[in-house]
């Protein structure tokens, strides 16, 4: 039998021994609660029981004092008994619903004598009213009364005794159940010790065997972990090379249709104009033709300008960041219908790398796209500032909000490629949900990796917060 079947079997052994102390001790315990349970539906009864039995003494006792000294105060104890008696039946018949026969029995006729009983006192009540004392007190002297009372008293004695045998009962079988569950409990911890120490000696045993082999497994995942670091480190470093060609394919071809289809369109339109002029028709017709031609031609002219500054801000070669970054934002918030507020640094206070300057851009760029397309926002905040060591560009909406599974999961490529972009950089990138609503990309890049030139710590303290940054 090999050591890890042998723990098994012990294991198994320990395992019923267990659940044999946990069958013992959950089965005295209810045994225990059964029995608490019928000691306190005892004393329910019996307080259900005896304020009947106070509230027929108390009206009795009341009567007979109201008809022998003729003072109203003695009668307020059996009006309050009378109007607290059918309160008190109803609690008593509640209380003894799960009773045996014999003793509901006894019960329903506890309460129809208490009912007769409390009818008799009423007769003599009213017939002192009507015809006096001498009249009542000779009905209370009759036998009528006393022996309702001495039947009530009869069927209560034989309520409680039969709740005393009860309780008596379900103490003995508790008793009894008490010493077997102790009996087996102590058998099954006994067991259970041996088995205990028996397994422990096995897996000591094969805790030590254990040891090499996690020795062995934890130089094989050092040496996978390190290899795990170099391919990713590698494909972080061509993700990176594969943007930067693509931003290098995205400006040549920019060129390209500036330069190409620019002509083109220039000179289809001059030639337009020429055939327009020689052509000299005054047609309606004609003439709408040539008109819908230019706006073609122009339309075309539009819509290459846009291709082109979507592919490479031709602002961001000539003017710069920022003025590449007002035209884009502006002309995006514009076509969606969007209000929008930026705060940029002064461009010769703050000069960043070729590479730096396409990161930021691509950042809001994306950003604001994401908040055309889903955040059903009205107003965009584009701001770009440094704070010592950091450059931060943070770009907020008053819009829904980003869901947390989709920003967990990253599932937007647009949001995975800001990610990408800061850290390519070496920066941090994060998303957050203001207290008032919306969405809040914040992207910090190093100041060392992105400011081309160095500033004095004046000017950095001067652009150290969006409010003292230039609109």
């Amino acid at each position: 039998m090999s050591s890890v079947t042998r723990q098994l079997f012990v294991v198994a052994l320990l395992l019923a021994a267990v659940l044999g102390v946990f069958i013992a001790a959950e089965s005295g315990q209810r045994r225990l609660e059964e029995a608490s349970r019928q000691v306190q539906l005892a004393a329910e009864r019996n307080r259900a029981l005896g304020d009947v039995w106070q509230l027929l003494r108390q009206a009795e006792s009341s009567q007979r004092g109201y008809i022998l000294v003729d003072d109203a105060n003695y009668l307020m104890p059996f009006q309050e008994a009378a109007g607290n008696l059918p309160q008190a039946l109803a609690r008593l018949g509640q209380a003894f619903a799960t009773a045996p026969d014999p003793v509901r029995t006894d019960v329903a006729e506890v309460q129809k004598l208490s009912n007769t009983k409390f009818a008799e006192m009423r007769a003599s009540l009213e017939l002192f009213r009507t015809r006096g004392r001498t009249a009542a007190i000779d009905l209370m002297r009759t036998d009528i009364g006393a022996n309702t009372m001495v039947q009530i008293d009869d069927r209560v004695r034989s309520i409680q005794k039969a709740e005393t045998n009860n309780i008596l009962q379900a103490s003995r079988s508790w008793q009894i159940s008490r010493w077997l569950s102790l009996t087996t409990t102590t058998a099954a911890l006994l067991a259970s010790l041996g088995l205990m120490l028996l397994l422990s000696r096995l897996v000591v045993r094969h805790m030590r065997h254990k040891e090499r082999e996690s020795a062995e497994q934890a130089e094989l995942r050092a040496e996978l972990e390190q290899l795990v670091e170099r391919r990713t480190a590698e494909l972080s470093e061509l993700s990176t090379h594969l943007q930067s060609v693509a931003e290098q394919e995205k400006s040549a071809l920019s060129r390209e249709l500036h330069d190409e289809l620019g002509g083109l369109l220039v000179a289809a339109r001059m030639d337009v104009s020429w055939i327009e002029e020689r052509i000299g028709s005054e047609d309606a017709e004609v003439l709408e033709h040539f008109k819908r031609l230019h706006e073609a031609l122009q339309s075309g002219v539009e819509v290459k300008r846009r291709v082109v500054e979507n592919l490479r801000p031709s602002l961001l070669d000539n003017l710069g960041l920022f003025p590449a970054l007002h035209w884009q934002v502006e002309d995006s918030c514009t076509r969606a219908g969007l209000s929008h507020r930026e705060h940029y640094p002064q461009e010769d206070e703050l000069l960043l790398t070729p590479e730096a300057s396409i990161t930021v851009f691509r950042i809001v760029q994306e950003a604001v796209t994401n908040i055309i397309k889903h955040a059903q926002a009205t107003t965009v905040v584009v701001s770009v500032y440094l704070q010592s060591p950091w450059l931060i560009i943070r770009v907020s909406d008053d819009g829904i909000g980003l869901p947390l599974e989709r920003l967990r999961a990253l599932r937007s490529h647009g949001l995975a490629a800001m990610r990408h972009r800061a850290v390519g950089l070496g920066g941090q990138w994060q998303v957050r949900h203001p207290p008032d609503g919306g969405t809040e990309v914040e992207v910090r890049l190093p100041r060392e990796r992105v400011v081309a030139e160095t500033l004095m710590p004046a000017e950095v303290d001067a652009l150290a917060a969006p409010g003292k940054a230039p609109a």
